[in-house]
């Protein structure tokens, strides 16, 4: 009796709370779902789903409970609710998981599979408090020495490394299977709302070619000492994207916008804002790349908290893709060196063009917009075209605090570092060095090189403690202003 009440109270909350709800309502207890982790719940919750769908749509609703499952299909017009006190725990074994879509990424990713996904399907959302759990598992390994080649993304610091006698070999690897908790592809109108995303083994929530995305108030978490490709969301070639009020604290990348290509097919990703969340990584907090195989375009960044992650802001073009009109702005940045293995320098902001592998063109960095940041960082604030030249960079009240390292292995050397930029503008900036525990290898506060058509208004630094270089360095620019 107390069940059917409940059953019925909640139905009538759905209802009442937003009128998106169809009046269709499906309890997965209903269909043979066991709040039992040892037992699959698999076809259970994927009965329910289809049956919604093919009634025209509806709630399919996760009460209270410990349910294991497999792979689950998400379909069109179809609104998963977890309910408070709800967890899905992903099973441990390689045959429960189908793979009807992959997850791109790197080669070494190739085998990903998914707890949750959902293809060219419409209407579709992810809601309530309850968590998704992929129950990641581990291992330590030493990787073989490899050639550092010049072009390398990491070339610097494994260099820079072995002049520190550091080891650079340590490495975590993924225990199969090896399951990211949303993968949804080719879908319009998605929606995830309130959940929480723990420990996922692959990208935690992957949104490939979707348009119109609203990802909002969801918590995200993976390891950060181990958890290698444990991404919290990455916004893949998608459209009209916003995602707000988000809390992500994870060992690789916590959000993630990324042009990947599959079987020749690849999409910008374009009109986004991303405002409201408090980002912590591993590796970096808030990226563009490096995945770039198409264009990213008309991008906002705004009102956000970053917080003890490796990297802050990146923008990484490796692929032929452009990153055009993109504007950050009123944030706040912290940044920590980590672990040896994972990507980054403690910097808070860092933008380069590479190109990756033998392709024609690298990519361009164009039209990009701060404002209003303050940042303290274990490294600097670098901009440095490589493989192409970018252009129009304006910087506006930036507020750089240059912080001691915690790593064997010093890597900062500067403040601002600016090499390969056209049409270059910094109004309102200073950079100020910890006098009481400063580094010896600090150099700079500015170091412009290989730059055109810089204007300084009102930016101020003084030397590093101790340090033989000027606080402002110059090598090979042209047509530069100076205003006080």
């Amino acid at each position: 009796m107390m069940i059917h009440l409940r059953n019925t109270i909640l139905f009538l909350f759905l209802l009442c709370c937003s009128a998106t709800y169809s009046q269709a309502f499906y309890n997965i207890m209903d269909y043979g779902a066991v709040s039992d982790t040892t037992r699959l719940s698999t076809s259970a919750i994927q009965k329910a789903i289809d049956d919604c769908s093919a009634h025209g749509g509806g709630v399919v609703w996760v009460p209270a409970g410990d349910y294991l499952i497999g792979t689950i299909q998400l379909k069109s017009f179809v609104n998963l609710h977890l309910d408070a006190g709800a967890t899905i725990y992903a099973s441990r074994r390689s045959e429960d998981f189908s793979n009807f879509i992959r997850n791109i990424g790197a080669a070494d990713n190739a085998e990903a599979e998914m707890l949750i996904g959902a293809v060219d399907a419409r209407d579709i959302s992810i809601t309530g408090q309850g968590i998704l759990h992929c129950r990641a598992e581990r291992v330590g390994y030493r990787r073989e020495p490899k050639t550092v080649v010049t072009d390398s993304i990491t070339a610097r610091e494994i260099v820079n490394a072995g002049q520190y006698g550091v080891d650079y070999q340590n490495k975590f690897r993924k225990v199969p299977p090896y399951p990211g908790a949303i993968n949804f592809t080719g879908c319009t109108n998605v929606q995830i709302r309130g959940i929480q995303i723990i420990e996922s083994s692959f990208w935690s929530v992957h949104l490939q070619w979707c348009d119109r995305v609203y990802v909002d108030g969801i918590y995200i978490m993976s390891d950060p000492h181990n958890g290698v490709n444990a991404d919290g969301l990455d916004i893949d070639g998608c459209s009209n994207v916003m995602v707000s009020n988000c809390r992500i604290d994870t060992g690789d990348d916590a959000l993630c916008l990324k042009t990947t290509r599959q079987n020749g097919r690849t999409q910008p990703c374009q009109y986004i804002t991303i405002s409201n969340c408090i980002l912590t990584s591993s590796s970096a907090a808030l990226k563009i790349g490096t995945e770039s195989h198409d264009d990213f375009e008309h991008i906002t960044v705004s009102n956000c908290v970053i917080n003890q992650a490796n990297r802050g802001l990146n923008i990484i073009v490796r692929d032929g893709g452009t990153v055009r009109n993109v504007v950050f702005s009123n944030l706040t940045i912290n940044t920590v060196r980590k672990e040896t293995f994972w990507w980054g320098n403690g910097d808070p902001i860092w933008f380069t063009i590479q190109k990756r592998g033998d392709i024609p063109f690298a990519g361009n960095i164009e039209n990009i917009t701060l404002s209003n940041i303050i940042a303290h960082g274990q490294s600097g604030i670098r901009m440095e075209g490589f493989s192409n030249r970018m252009k129009n960079i304006r910087l506006r009240d930036i507020q750089l605090f240059m912080e001691p390292e915690n790593a064997v292995d010093k890597r900062s050397r500067n403040g601002f570092l600016f090499y390969g930029v056209d049409e270059l503008s910094l109004v309102d900036c200073f950079v100020k060095w910890n006098k009481e525990k400063p580094e010896k290898e600090w150099e700079r506060a500015y170091f412009f090189q290989n730059v055109n058509d810089l204007s300084l208004v009102r930016v101020r630094g003084d030397k590093a403690p101790g340090s033989s270089y000027d606080a402002f360095g110059y090598e090979g620019c042209e047509n530069v202003i100076i205003e006080k």
